[in-house]
């Protein structure tokens, strides 16, 4: 613990940086969170004229959370063409930009009609597909390696800290506020306050030194590199990180003569690919994303009816999130290999699931009571929160931090563009099914999560492992190049501080 403070010291402007740039995802958490929860005020569909029709309620109610995700969808390819030519900064401030626009329409929005709801949550969809390819993209390549996995868990920190501002901002306007428009205009309006901190620490943040390398602006890099760092640009340390960059970036144009998009299509990059792919996916069908976007949905199906009991129930849910992913970043992130905590969290997640498919098939819910506290109830319950646990040490902030990791630098924005898109396109699909799937086939929607929890656990038993290493070792482990191929070009840029006292010496 003490070694890890110590490395937190010494880089604390990477540190800080990676913090203000999450700060992108705590809106992100916030977006996908909030829509569950306005949906289950009774003021809400009163307004937009769908409480009394339970098929209605669940389509609106997964228009509205998917209309979301399909922004997202695209906004995640837009960094891809555009940031290779701009930079990662820009690109931050111009998803800012979009996630302002939409609050402001879904706040202003006027019923009964909800096309500016609708419009909202498609346009900040876009902007939270941009953040979710950019921040851990961004972080990886900011990071020392040392803390690499920790600052990019920041982002799943952030993230389900939205989440739990978004539910319990929700609880306490059910619980103060009269049931009229101002019971859910206010937790939309804060979509606006978080927009406007996310835009002004865009401005506050370095561009990544990779792609300033990239770019082939070295001296730039090398600057920015030693501020992230904390160190001067003669020191040994910088040298040789610069030299890595350096030896990574000539064997990718060597190997490729050039090419860009059709780099994906070569083998130790179609690997890289598919395991990035691999983990988005199983992400998504662990069955987080169904119980997170529809948390008071969830809670009423296991006999929590009550509004305000359901909505508790969910913001429990968040507060759990967020004390166990704190207590994954102090203990977890730094001491634990990355397969070994998806294997774990596979295997418990799918027991989770499957015991609370068990229990509402064998005692369901009694029908009439706002509260179900039975032993099969409380049972429930446990499973659930139980479920997040395993969820907010394993899955939750390692899918971010492993897919932002992996890729070459030449291609990263192309490979982050996919996975993310991999992520919001079955984010999409989920989000628009769950409710339905709830409705009309009960506990079997546990059932089918738990078994894709199944096959995640076999794919993670041969996911390679990650940690320690550095964005540019990656090409060792994936077989890009070999081990002594890479010492060899390393040692063609780092030059020491002695070597160069010996060279002036022989050239006197």
């Amino acid at each position: 613990m003490s070694s890890t403070l110590d490395l937190l010291s010494k880089h604390r402007s990477a540190v800080a940086v990676a913090a203000v740039a999450s700060t992108a995802s705590l809106l992100f958490g916030f977006d996908t969170g909030v829509a569950g929860s306005i949906v289950a005020l009774r003021s809400f569909s009163s307004d937009f004229k769908f409480s009394t029709n339970a098929a209605k309620a669940a389509d609106v109610s997964s228009n509205i959370v998917a209309l979301l995700n399909a922004g997202a969808f695209f906004g995640a390819l837009a960094p891809a063409p555009l940031s290779r030519f701009i930079g990662r900064k820009p690109m931050m401030t111009l998803a800012a930009c979009f996630l302002l626009l939409g609050g402001i329409l879904q706040t202003t929005a006027q019923s009964p009609k909800l096309a500016m709801i609708y419009s909202g949550r498609v346009i900040s969809g876009f902007g939270v597909g941009m953040v979710s390819n950019m921040t851990p993209l961004y972080v990886a390549e900011t990071a020392p390696k040392q803390l690499r996995g920790l600052l990019m868990s920041l982002f799943e920190l952030f993230l389900v800290s939205g989440g739990l501002l978004a539910y319990w901002t929700a609880y306490g306007c059910s619980l103060h506020l009269h049931s009229t428009s101002k019971q859910w205009r206010i937790p939309l309006g804060i979509q606006i306050i978080l927009a406007a901190i996310v835009l002004g620490g865009s401005f506050m943040i370095v561009e990544s030194p990779r792609w300033l390398a990239k770019q082939d602006r070295w001296d730039e890099a090398a600057e920015t590199l030693a501020y992230l760092r904390g160190i001067s640009s003669d020191e040994v340390e910088l040298k040789a990180e610069l030299a890595e960059m350096h030896a990574q970036i000539d064997e990718e144009v060597r190997a490729t003569a050039g090419r860009s998009v059709k780099e994906l299509l070569q083998r130790q990059n179609f690997v890289r690919l598919f395991w990035g792919c691999g983990v988005g996916f199983f992400t998504m069908w662990c069955g987080q994303t169904a119980i997170l976007y529809y948390a008071p949905t969830v809670f009423r199906q296991i006999g929590f009816t009550g509004q305000n009991a359901a909505l508790f129930a969910s913001g429990m849910f968040t507060v759990i999130k967020v004390v166990v992913t704190v207590l994954f970043l102090a203990f977890g992130v730094q001491n634990f290999g990355r397969r070994g905590l998806f294997s774990v969290g596979s295997f418990f997640m799918m027991t989770m699931l499957f015991s609370l498919a068990a229990i509402l098939k064998t005692h369901p819910p009694i029908a009439g009571k706002a509260s179900n506290n039975t032993p099969s109830g409380r049972a429930m319950m446990a499973t659930i929160y139980l479920y997040i646990i395993a969820y907010s040490m394993s899955w939750g902030p390692l899918n971010w931090v492993y897919m932002g990791e992996i890729f070459p630098t030449r291609i990263r924005d192309y490979c982050m563009a996919i996975v993310t898109m991999i992520i919001w396109l079955f984010n999409f699909i989920i989000s628009k099914w769950t409710p339905t799937m709830v409705l009309y086939i009960g506990w079997k929607t546990w059932i089918i999560f738990g078994m894709m929890n199944a096959v995640g656990l076999i794919f993670t038993l041969f996911l390679p492992e990650t940690k320690s290493l550095s964005l540019e070792e990656m090409d060792v482990l994936f077989h890009a190049v070999d081990e002594s191929t890479r010492r060899r070009d390393i040692e063609e840029y780092f030059v020491t501080p002695a070597e160069v006292e010996e060279t002036s010496k022989a050239a006197s």
